[in-house]
């Protein structure tokens, strides 16, 4: 015959659930400060609770700094063609040492004259049966002159333009046939200094526009978290194939100023 559970035990089984059941309750509901409850999610074996994480504002800023142009980048080049690829050299080389010569006389110094280019190919001809042979040979030389005006002048950037002018003027008329382009641009340390100046724009630009977004928001900037700088700079237009074609006078305009521009992305810090 099974026996009836005694008071005692009866009453340990009641509190055991009803201690169950308080512990359940304290899990799934939390007390609200308004006096409410609301649902919480039951913590699972081996999971974690993750701060709350402060808020951040993302800007892009930019600084442009306008310099003076003072020096001129062009390339100037000759191109023979002849049966004998000796005789095609030779003729290329004379021109160019004449060439050279017209510009040293112009005032460019040797040093601001070097060769990048040179070359010797074959002129392959093609027959009806698609047979090949050699026609004769076509030498290419190339040289870059790098021109320059005193920073200290009022219209430099027109002395500048003059003079690059002048020297393809000059370099047409002993035989060159090539001209490539012109770059105007400024000494690497009038660039630096420009570049510097124009980061520290850029920075204070970012700076202004978080406060700005933050002012809006309703917050506070606390700090910054991150930040990436991108500095460009931008020369002004190459001229192409700028020949003088047998003119007197090559009109050359240089630009009044050159831009030189920086951009920063930074991350800043808001509660």
């Amino acid at each position: 015959m099974q026996t009836a559970p005694n008071s005692r035990t009866q009453k340990f089984i009641a509190v055991g659930a009803v201690l169950a059941l308080a512990l359940i309750s304290l899990q799934a509901y939390t007390l609200m400060t308004d006096g409410t409850f609301s649902a919480a999610g039951i913590q699972k074996v081996g999971g974690s609770t993750d701060p709350p994480t402060n808020g951040t504002i993302s800007v892009t800023g930019s600084g442009q700094v306008e310099i003076q142009p003072t020096m001129a980048i062009l390339t100037i080049g000759v191109n023979t063609q002849d049966p004998s690829a000796q005789t095609a050299a030779q003729q290329n080389a004379n021109i160019m040492t004449n060439v050279i010569s017209a510009l040293e006389n112009l005032g460019i110094n040797s040093s601001s004259i070097q060769t990048v280019s040179y070359s010797i190919n074959p002129q392959i001809n093609y027959d009806a049966n698609g047979k090949s042979s050699v026609a004769g040979y076509q030498v290419d030389s190339q040289v870059q002159v790098t021109i320059t005006t005193p920073t200290t002048t009022s219209q430099a950037e027109v002395q500048l333009g003059t003079k690059v002018g002048s020297a393809i003027d000059a370099a047409v008329g002993q035989g060159a046939n090539e001209v490539y382009g012109v770059q105007f641009t400024a000494s690497n340390s009038a660039v630096q200094q420009a570049d510097q100046q124009a980061l520290q724009l850029a920075v204070q630009d970012a700076s202004s526009q978080a406060k700005s977004i933050a002012t809006a928001l309703d917050v506070t900037v606390t700090g910054v978290i991150s930040v990436s700088t991108n500095p460009s700079y931008t020369p002004s237009p190459v001229i192409q194939d700028a020949i003088a074609s047998g003119s007197s006078q090559t009109p050359i305009v240089a630009p009044q100023s050159l831009t030189v521009s920086a951009t920063v992305q930074a991350v800043y810090a808001i509660s």
